[in-house]
Order: C-alpha cells, then sequence, then structure tokens
C-alpha cells in the first residue's frame, strides 16, 4: 500500500462505525509485530522517541528527533502512521516545514498540542490561546500538498487543567479552522466523554494517561479513535528490565528461557524473507 492509499484508508477508519485503536510503536521490530498481529493504524509519538534517546516529554524532543523513526515505519509496513508533532514547532514557516517533512516521509496524518508548557512535569500548565493554536492549525493545512494528509489538533486541557467545557470550546474552535479530527487526552474513566461528546462538531480521537477503559467503552463514549501509544515500549522496558535484573543476580542464561532468542522468529518479522527472494533470483554476488 502506498503512502496515498494509507492516507485514504486513515480517513476511512476516521469515519467508520465504532472506536479504531491505534497502537503505539518505538522503533521499526515494534511496528511490525502491530502490523502482523492485525492492528490496523500506528503512532509514534514525542514520549518513546524521547525516552529512546535517553530524554524525558517535556518539550526537548524536537523535529528531526521524530523524523527518522516515522520515515523508517512509514517505508517498512503498509499501515497508516499517525505522528506526534508537538506544538508544530511555533511560528509559520517552522509549521510548514513540520507538515512538508512528515508528509514527505509517508505519514498519513500529524497532530500538533495546545500545551505550551507543564506536561509530564509537576509544574502548573500554561496552553496555547486558542486563536493562536487555530492560525497554527490553519498553516498546517495550507501547508499539505495531499488532502488526505490529516491534521489532528490536541487539546490537553482536561488531562492538564481538568477542564472539559474548555476542551469542547477549543476542539469545535480546531475543527472549524480546519482540523480533520480532535484529540482529546483523558484521566480515570472515559464515561465523562459521553457527557460532552454530542457538543463536538467532528470526529474525536481519544488517549488516555492511565489506561482504565476499553476499546468498547470508548465506543459506548462516542470516540471514533484511541490511541494506544505507551503499551509496546511499557512492555520492552518491563522485559528488559526483568531480564537483566534475573540474568546480573543468577548469572545463569539457561533460566531466562521465556525471554531467549529466537533468530527464525525475528526473523520473519524484519526483512530476511525479501533477502532470500533476491538471492534466488540474482544470487549472492
Amino acid at each position: 500500500m502506498d503512502m496515498y492509499q494509507k492516507r485514504v484508508r486513515l480517513r476511512e477508519l476516521l469515519n467508520a462505525e465504532g472506536c479504531t485503536p491505534i497502537m503505539g510503536a518505538y522503533d521499526v521490530l515494534s511496528a511490525r509485530i502491530i502490523e502482523q498481529t492485525g492492528f490496523p493504524v500506528l503512532y509514534t509519538g514525542s514520549f518513546v522517541t524521547g525516552a529512546c534517546k535517553g530524554l524525558p516529554d517535556v518539550g526537548l524532543v524536537q523535529l528531526q528527533d521524530l523524523m527518522g523513526l516515522a520515515r523508517d515505519i512509514a517505508k517498512e509496513t503498509d499501515l497508516p502512521l499517525i505522528c506526534d508533532a508537538d506544538t508544530g514547532w511555533y511560528h509559520a514557516a517552522n509549521i510548514w516545514r513540520t507538515v512538508h517533512e512528515f508528509e514527505s516521509a509517508g505519514a498519513s496524518a500529524i497532530h500538533i498540542e495546545d500545551t505550551v508548557f507543564g506536561k509530564h512535569t509537576d509544574y502548573p500548565a500554561v496552553l496555547l490561546d486558542k486563536d493562536v493554536m487555530c492560525q497554527r492549525i490553519r498553516a498546517c493545512v495550507d501547508a499539505r500538498k495531499d488532502p488526505n494528509f490529516l491534521i489532528i489538533a490536541r487539546t490537553d486541557a482536561i488531562y492538564l487543567q481538568d477542564d472539559p467545557d474548555d476542551a469542547v470550546e477549543r476542539i469545535n474552535a480546531y475543527l472549524e479552522a480546519g482540523a480533520d479530527a480532535g484529540f482529546i487526552v483523558f484521566k480515570g474513566s472515559v464515561d465523562s466523554l459521553a457527557q460532552y461528546r454530542a457538543r463536538i462538531n467532528g470526529p474525536v480521537i481519544v488517549t488516555s494517561v492511565d489506561f482504565q477503559n476499553s476499546i468498547d467503552q470508548e465506543t459506548v463514549a462516542g470516540a471514533n479513535m484511541s490511541v494506544y501509544w505507551p503499551l509496546t515500549i511499557f512492555a520492552a522496558f518491563k522485559a528488559v528490565k526483568q531480564v537483566c535484573e534475573a540474568f546480573h543476580q543468577g548469572r545463569d542464561a539457561s533460566k531466562l528461557k521465556e525471554y531467549c532468542f529466537d533468530e527464525g522468529l525475528i526473523n520473519k518479522t524484519v526483512s530476511y524473507d525479501r533477502f532470500n527472494q533476491n538471492i534466488e533470483k540474482y544470487g549472492a554476488v
């Protein structure tokens, strides 16, 4: 599936019935596993990108930090890819470049957010002025070449300031400014989404900070898509930490077979089959 077909597919999924799960990947291998498992959409974000570079997700991750992963996943998988583009990196020229880079890399969508400061910190949160955010969304829409490349507008008004009414007002303004979907981050039960979903004038994507809900519950609440951004990197972190601690303490890898190396299985997940096909067709030299 080429990048244009992927974008059409993502738009179809956004408008489909029910809530579509979006799985976060932290590298190409995790993206391949997600694809082979049967999930329909991939996601990369600043949290996993920063973590893989040893950086906290507090505004330190920049455009070029995100581009390599987005480009590699887009070219090595057949799934639509939604990319976190942070704030768009401020003024209009940077926003133009942000859209241009992700679109050229083969991504199917980006989201930009209205958080200025405070995410993943203990400091008071600061949100961008709503009208300024709308201008950034207009700049994103103007910058894209493919109309099926989605522009998604995220608000943290619930997550950081516990203000659902402001979130609804912001999302509606962002949709009116040209965003293809609104993106709401919430804590706790998604049931509260159902109380204000009817007031939002367009598709809604959600994500949770504590994952207390199922896809079925998110569907009932009115979400069109839900981003499960941390599942793979948290699973990898836990497994690597456990195996390192166990081997360091026990000094015996034979007791760690549940974690142990399966080269054949990994080769089936990466591009080993293409290597074999080329050798059979053209020879080794």
